[in-house]
């Protein structure tokens, strides 16, 4: 009777473990979807990415910016605001062009800004 028990757990475990795999591997294949072009993949802190069209885009938490990216033919403009520790403001600013992307800490920021033209 052991050895079908161990069977069954075993059993289980790899049909979990396929289950849980094709749900890790489905937000890969989304987030490889390319944005048409003239456009900024805009990936958020919760996960989630968009791809903004032209025009100025203001993000707040949170709904922090982690990365940009721009597709060939748009120039991408990102800033990100932040608290220092001594309370003072400081921002950090991305400018993208030719499919390059670029990284903006998550950590207290306060808000983002992704201009696309």
């Amino acid at each position: 009777m052991e050895p079908t028990v161990r069977r069954l757990v075993v059993g289980s475990s790899v049909v979990a473990a396929l289950a849980l795999g094709s749900l890790v591997v489905a937000p890969d294949a989304v987030a490889d979807a390319p944005c048409p072009d003239g456009t900024a993949r805009v990936f958020l802190a919760n996960s989630t990415n968009t791809c903004q069209g032209g025009g100025t885009v203001s993000y707040d938490p949170p709904g922090a910016v982690s990365k940009v990216c721009s597709t060939p033919t748009a120039d991408v403009s990102a800033e990100a605001t932040f608290k220092n520790r001594r309370g003072k403001l400081i921002t950090q600013k991305l400018d993208l062009s030719d499919g390059r992307c670029g990284r903006f800490d998550i950590a207290g920021q306060l808000g983002a800004t992704v201009t696309v033209s």
